[in-house]
């Protein structure tokens, strides 16, 4: 149950004040739901750091065929990079010249102030208990050391579901992380594509709105555990950054199931369900004579249940190039 239109209308600059402050989700949170939050975030000011010195990326790319030949690619990504981060090789650029399209997890340019409405829109729910409330005894004192850290309060939260107050918490702890949006994969996507369209696999509101319709227990084991690792003093950005950028999407997959993803629930709702879905869309495209990039969240690449993986099952031939 949702705040009324009037409620809601008044606490759209609050939401729209918060959007401005998310940079980036951390860990696989980012790459799993944040495609939103992540333009959502492109407002923020701070200053990124560069990138730290890598060996020569490999970041992986699948080709997708059939009897009549390569008919679209598929690559996973990173919404956000240090600045100077060399992610892109020969084969992606090849793959792009040939593409007839740019398949992102959300087409149009995204906008602060139009994720912000769909923010205000479904994360309100008059009279909810203050989020330090919510979480299990054993997982208050995770939340109050990332509330300290982030100089954040309960009454910054006020009426908003879990799923929301989790998104932001870790959104706004990812300003610490030095990772830029506007350095991310889509926004150099966008540019390498040119003239080419840029079509989306999901809209803003339906990615709010995977959150929004979790059940209330989901929505607490997300908030506990996305309190736990933002309290965590590893750099899970950069350690998913450096699986991305060699390729290793067994070490993914393997991250793919840890934390708030260990749940079933959360799991089947971020990733296989909207896998599934994706792979229909994609499937379609396909069918219809269209050549696209695919490049969404590696997450959503990774392991058995992966975007290669449903597209070989729905009978395309699927090869990753080296």
């Amino acid at each position: 149950m949702h705040t009324s239109l009037e409620s809601s209308a008044l606490v759209r600059p609050a939401a729209r004040r918060v959007a401005k402050l998310m940079v980036q989700l951390p860990s696989l949170m980012r790459d799993l739901l944040t495609t939103l939050v992540l333009v959502v975030a492109l407002g923020a000011c701070h200053k990124a750091a560069p990138a730290p010195p890598q060996p020569p990326a490999r970041v992986a790319l699948w080709e997708v065929s059939s009897e009549i030949g390569v008919q679209g690619w598929i690559m996973g990504t990173v919404h956000a990079l240090p600045h100077g981060t060399q992610w892109r090789r020969p084969a992606i650029d090849n793959a792009l010249r040939q593409a007839d399209r740019l398949v992102l997890e959300i087409g149009e340019p995204l906008n602060p102030t139009i994720a912000g409405n769909a923010l205000a829109r479904l994360a309100y729910t008059d009279g909810l208990p203050p989020p330090s409330q919510r979480v299990g005894p054993k997982y208050r004192a995770a939340l109050a050391k990332v509330y300290q850290s982030l100089s954040l309060t309960d009454a910054q939260f006020q009426n908003e579901e879990s799923w929301a107050v989790a998104l932001q918490i870790a959104a706004i702890g990812g300003l610490k992380s030095g990772m830029d949006p506007e350095t991310g994969v889509e926004p150099q996507l966008r540019a390498a594509i040119g003239s080419k369209p840029v079509e989306g696999l999901e809209t803003i509101d339906q990615q709010f709105g995977v959150f929004d319709q979790l059940p209330p227990r989901a929505q607490k084991v997300l908030l506990e555990q996305v309190a736990v690792e933002a309290a965590d003093n590893r750099d899970d950005d950069r350690d998913l950054m450096a699986l991305w950028l060699r390729g290793d999407d067994l070490g993914i997959a393997h991250e793919s199931s840890t934390g708030f993803l260990a749940d079933p629930a959360l799991y089947g709702a971020l990733v296989t369900q909207r896998n599934s879905a994706w792979a229909n869309k994609i499937d379609a495209m396909l069918k219809a004579g269209a050549q696209p990039f695919v490049a969404v969240g590696a997450a959503h690449v990774a392991g058995t249940d992966g975007l290669p993986q449903l597209l070989k099952a729905r009978g395309w031939k699927v090869r990753r190039i080296d």
